[in-house]
């Protein structure tokens, strides 16, 4: 289950800051907050189906579209102790503007069956996607109410959005910045 960014903002009672500074003119003591570098948030394409069509007149059918990719969500410490995997998401989630995935939720790991009717000539692209989210966190602690002091604990972590599924024929401009478009320059 995916935390929204309202609670997140309960779990964590942390006041935004640049993912480059700890220092805010005021904390409460014994807070902790958490701040990104290195956040992505790329289309990746899971499953996919290629498809040819030159009969010269309407085709349908129904076929499955192999896996080609599994995202887990997931958080790892690199150095310190683990920092709960819910609160880390949660402010991923916040922080990248996407509501994501619980730690250890994975993509579908079966084929995706599509049902098609297509009209015109050309190659087609059966899909299915999400965007993977993913950064490094380091923690951070508010000493005695005055400054943001870092407790030493790093780590990364990715979670993944809720499926997209389409179908593209090859030729035709997708929306910017859409999955489509992420399958168009890869695949066709």
């Amino acid at each position: 289950m995916a935390v929204t960014g309202a609670a997140m903002s309960a779990l964590l009672a942390a006041p935004a800051v640049a993912a480059s500074s700890g220092n805010d003119p005021m904390c409460s003591p014994g807070r902790t907050k958490l701040t990104w570098t290195g956040k992505a948030k790329p289309w990746v394409v899971t499953h996919r189906k290629v498809l040819e069509n030159y009969t010269g007149g309407t085709a349908t059918k129904t076929f499955s579209a192999e896996k080609v990719r599994e995202i887990t969500a997931s958080v790892t410490a690199t150095a310190g102790s683990k920092v709960s995997g819910k609160i880390v998401l949660a402010s991923l989630e916040g922080s990248i503007g996407l509501e994501l995935k619980a730690e250890g939720k994975r993509t579908k790991k079966t084929a995706e069956s599509i049902s098609y009717k297509v009209s015109k000539n050309g190659t087609y692209v059966f899909f299915a996607g999400t965007r993977k989210a993913g950064g490094y966190y380091t923690q951070w602690r508010c000493d005695r109410g005055t400054k943001w002091i870092k407790t030493g604990r790093y780590g990364k972590a990715q979670s993944w959005t809720t499926a997209v599924e389409g179908g593209l024929r090859c030729g035709t401009k997708p929306p910017k910045g859409s999955l489509a478009e992420a399958v168009r320059k890869t695949y066709c």
